[in-house]
Parts: structure tokens; sequence; C-alpha cells
């Protein structure tokens, strides 16, 4: 390869990269340390009012050599996605409670190729790792975990484990009310806890980044198809073709063959943030939907992400291609935040850059015909193809007149 060439490459690889990591930007929640790496600042015991027990070593949380009781956040938290490196000595036992309810279990299951509900990953109990992705004990794990509402999602070592998990009752061994306040747990809200009443385990790196604060509101609420409308004339006489999966707890759409149809926000946005997640079928029509921004950009929903091809998953359709394949599985969920701003569009899946600012000149795949200026107009759900679910649907309207960053 020539220096040239070779040069080429590097910038190439070294942009690629930087837009890999580049996370999405403070407006769609600022992430927090929850462990300053010195001492217990921010620890209490977790389910008394005795002095915590914990201790820090090597710059690492421990509960001590011969176990101590669980500690919790001082803190408590909704909506979040977490962040934590873990520890555990051969035969290891210990868990991180989400919201101080919802134990995903630690354990030492390196080795193994088949989780059990005692496993590493495992929402103990009830919900075994799809995939089985432990280091050895004595090393370093991490997990990332996206908690909305009752949607758990865990990364382990960068491999999806749990995938959309719906979870609204506590395991074994949860808090029952929080030692400062004195007040009873509810599973939509409360402090992390790390259980410390096994054997030795060390944490470190714990931060969390609170989701859908100030100025959020979900775009579905969970329950049923308020705040939605049919639109067009096929659509309109039939009614919504559309149902709440109660299994999936989840939007999805309904017809014969290719007689499912779209459905529209009843509001119209113009500048905002949103976040939803989806899944599709990918065995009726490749898993083909779409996800329309003021009703004339399409994030298109496919069972597969091509980096050539304008038409597959990640797309904005028939305009730009993802900077790189983020799509999970063609039966998983996968989860965008997307920020629109004037004429420009930015696009995260599953944690990682699609799209930095595009400004697409036409419309969605409408042969060249302009895109409108600034506009407001509804979000689309395409079900006119295959079948797909949406869920966790929530938005941030942004003013009008912001200038695009």
């Amino acid at each position: 390869m020539s220096r040239a060439r070779l040069a080429f490459a590097v910038t190439a690889s070294v942009l690629l990269l930087s837009a890999e990591l580049r996370a999405q930007s403070d407006e769609f929640g600022k992430w927090i340390s929850l462990f300053n790496g010195k001492d217990t600042t921010g620890w209490i015991h977790a389910k008394s009012a005795d002095p915590i027990a914990w201790k820090v070593e090597d710059g690492a949380l421990t509960n001590g050599k011969d176990g101590a009781q669980d500690a919790c956040t001082v803190d408590e938290f909704g909506d979040y996605e977490l962040e934590l490196d873990y520890k555990v000595p051969p035969k290891g036992n210990s868990g991180v409670y989400l919201r101080g309810q919802v134990e995903v279990q630690v354990f030492d299951s390196h080795g193994k190729t088949k989780g059990e509900p005692t496993d590493a990953g495992a929402i103990y109990g009830g919900h075994v790792p799809l995939r089985m992705a432990s280091k050895p004990a004595g090393e370093w794990n991490q997990y990332r975990i996206l908690h909305i509402g009752h949607h758990i999602t865990v990364w382990h070592n960068g491999v999806l484990i749990q995938d959309n998990t719906f979870v609204d009752k506590a395991t074994g061994g949860a808090m029952q009310k929080h030692p400062k306040t004195d007040k009873a747990m509810d599973i939509r809200r409360g402090p992390l806890m790390l259980q410390g009443d096994h054997g030795k385990v060390w944490f470190r790196n714990i931060r969390i980044r609170p989701l859908f604060t100030e100025g959020w509101k979900p775009l579905w609420n969970g329950k049923d198809l308020s705040g939605f409308t049919a639109r067009g004339s096929r659509s309109a006489k039939d009614g919504l073709r559309w149902e709440v999966d109660a299994k999936e707890h989840a939007l999805t759409n309904l017809g014969k063959g290719g007689e499912r149809h779209d459905l529209w926000t009843a509001d119209s946005y113009g500048n905002f943030l949103v976040h939803y997640a989806y899944k599709s079928d990918p065995k009726i029509e490749g898993g083909n939907s779409g996800f329309y921004l003021r009703d004339q950009w399409e994030i298109q929903i496919l069972g597969h992400t091509d980096l050539k091809d304008k038409h597959s998953d990640g797309c904005i359709y028939s305009i730009y291609t993802p900077l790189v394949n983020a799509r999970h599985a063609p039966e998983e969920w996968n989860h965008m935040d997307i920020k629109v701003e004037g004429m420009k569009i930015w696009v995260w899946q599953n944690g990682k850059l699609l799209h930095d600012g595009k400004v697409p000149e036409t419309r969605t795949d409408n042969h060249g015909t302009p895109t409108k200026m600034f506009s407001k107009a509804p979000f689309k759900l395409q079900g006119d193809h295959g079948k797909v679910w949406f869920a966790d649907l929530w938005i941030k309207p942004l003013p009008d007149a912001v200038a695009s960053k």
C-alpha cells in the first residue's frame, strides 16, 4: 500500500472510530459519576441505619474480605443508562440491583456456554442471559444497562445479553424501604444497590445517565392508542390498524399480508429530541418498516444493515447510509436516539452514531422532490410492510428558533 493510501486509510479509520465513539449529546442526559474512586461518599448501608462497611481498595469499591451488607446510593433514579465494571474471585457471587429492586446477577460464570437463572447477566431467578460473555475470575467485566420503564437491556462486555426484557416485579433480596427516608420502595424509581452479603466483590467506573427528565414527555402512554391517528383514505376507512401487544408491552401493526397500515402521532413537532425502541420480524418482507421524522424523512427499519445500501436498516431512507453498523440481530430490539434541529439530523442506534448532522436535500424516496424547509409535522410509524413493534417512545420538543450546533 502506498503512503498516500495508507494515510487515507488511517485517517478514515480514525474518523470512523471518533464518529462511533461520539455518544449522544448531553441533551439526552448527562453522565453522573456515582463513585469517586477515593471514598464511599454518596453510598450508604442499603437496609439499615448502620454505617456503611464498604471501603475503597486500589481505586475500587469493595465489601471487604469476608463480605459486608448491601450498599446503595443516596440518590434515586427512574429511567437511565448505567455503566460499571465489576470483578469477582473464583465462585464469586454478587448482584447489581436496579432501582434497588431488580437484580442483574454478578457471578463467576466464565467458561459456560449456556446460561442459567443464577449466572452472570441473568435477571436473578427469572430471565437467563441470551449469551455468555463472562471473563475469567479476577478480571474486570463491564455492564452497560439501559432501564426504561419496566424494560431492561443489558450488554455484558459489549455483548447483548438481556434484550429489552420486561420486569415489573422485584427480585429476591430487594430493598423494602429506603434507609435514609424510610420510604417504601417503588419499582419505577429507586437507588442503585450493590449486593455485598456474599463473598468478596469489587466495583469501579460506576456512572449513570438519567433519561427523560426535564422537558421530556411520552409519545405513547404504554396502554392504548391515545395520541395516534390514521391518515389517508385506506387507513381512515379501516381505522387504526394497530394494537397494544400485551406480551411485548409495545405498539404493533395488524392486518393480513401487505394490508398493515401506517400510524401517525396526533401532534406535530418541529425541532426535537426523540427516543424509541423497535424490533421487526425478518420473516415478513425482511422486517421492513420505518420511523418518519416530520412525516418526510424515514429512518429505515429492516432486518439487516448494509453500509452500501441506502434502503437497509439505519439509513435515512434512499438518501444516506449510516456511518457504522450498530444493529442488533434480526429479531432483537434496537434503541434509537434522534435529534432534529432546523434541517439537520443526528441519529444514534444502540449508543453508536449513525448520522452526524445530515441535511437531506429531498424527501425520502420521492424522486427528487425538494424537502420542505423548516416545518412541523407528525411522526409516522410505517405499518404497510412487515410486522413491527415500537416501545419506549419519548420526545423533548426544542425551541423552533434554536440554531443548529
